[in-house]
């Protein structure tokens, strides 16, 4: 039986148990058992270019350092962003109602933090006042400046999960910092970014017809985009574990667009399982999701039928250590 567990190798955000085989470019690789984590859950996947890891001495150090990595990783405060209103303003608590829940049945000790960036949002932990004109790279920016003040400063690691162009303006946060902290004072020196995860977010962007500057940031092809481009992977002080997830159902950002920057860690939800923009950060149950993965830079992809639900996945990579 595969199920959706956190990793007991570093450096991998997410992880199938493998009772069978998994699939990869058509062909059936066998993987073998790996090291155990703190608790129980065992057996990661990391097949870089299809081939498959056996257990051994190293993996046993490696399982027992990311034990204590992700222990620290659960208790790290963790940053929620919600993607664009185009009607200017979002209730946080219902957005991230079930995205709270879920990280907290996985373990999750840390602050939860709603962040807002719209004049109309309600409900949010901390909040900048801005409107539909306020750009993805000043929203980042102010990400930022909330990151550093609140705990980068004070040496405290967080993690971000960000739907649609919530993960954008997390990248937003880490590229602006890695081009130009430390040389311009518009931006913090640095960030401590454990992990970012991206839900259905629009790295290679969409269709869009408004005229508020965050419709302009979200076209393919936009000034913005092609700056964001130029800081793939952004990284903060320490490390920064990137996962990217995207759904063939998802009608407004497709996964071309949702898995288009380099990362480490991807999934693309099949289609015919109602996955979609707008429901995408609320999925957190079952255990018999269908996905393709990688977690080699999308040099092989695999494919399971008993994956967890988005904000399973979610909660996996936030988890992790980046190294």
């Amino acid at each position: 039986m595969r199920r959706l567990v956190r990793s007991a190798v570093p450096g991998i955000a997410f992880t199938v148990v493998l009772a069978q085989t998994a699939t990869s470019c058509g062909a059936t690789h066998s993987t073998s058992r790996s090291a155990a984590d703190s608790t129980s859950r065992s057996a990661a996947l990391d097949a870089p270019r299809g081939a498959a890891h056996s257990t051994s001495r190293s993996a046993g150090r490696g399982a027992a350092r990311s034990a204590t990595d992700s222990a620290a990783a659960v208790k790290d405060p963790v940053y929620l962003i919600h993607g664009v209103q185009w009607d200017g303003g979002t209730d946080c608590e219902t957005a991230w109602k079930d995205g709270k829940t879920a990280l907290r049945r996985q373990g999750f000790k840390g602050p939860l933090i709603t962040w807002g960036y719209y004049r109309g949002d309600r409900h949010c932990t901390t909040a900048y006042q801005g409107t539909l004109n306020t750009s993805v790279t000043e929203l980042g920016r102010r990400l930022a400046w909330e990151i550093y003040n609140r705990y980068s400063r004070h040496g405290k690691p967080v993690s971000v999960l960000g739907h649609s162009m919530g993960g954008l303006i997390t990248a937003a946060a880490l590229a602006g910092v890695q081009k130009s902290g430390g040389k311009s004072r518009r931006w913090p020196p640095y960030l401590r970014v454990r992990n970012a995860v991206t839900l259905s977010s629009p790295f290679r962007g969409v269709t869009c017809v408004y005229a508020q500057a965050q419709c302009k940031d979200l076209k393919s092809g936009s000034s913005f985009l092609r700056w964001l481009g130029t800081a793939q992977n952004p990284q903060g002080r320490g490390g920064t574990d990137w996962t990217l997830v995207g759904s063939y159902d998802d009608s407004r950002v497709s996964v071309r667009s949702g898995l288009g920057t380099k990362a480490k860690h991807k999934v693309a939800y099949l289609a015919g399982q109602h996955i979609t923009h707008t429901n995408m950060h609320h999925l957190a149950a079952g255990g018999h999701w269908r996905f393709r993965y990688s977690n080699n830079w999308g040099e092989v992809f695999y494919q399971t039928a008993k994956g967890g639900a988005p904000l399973r996945v979610a909660a996996a990579a936030l988890s992790s250590a980046a190294r």
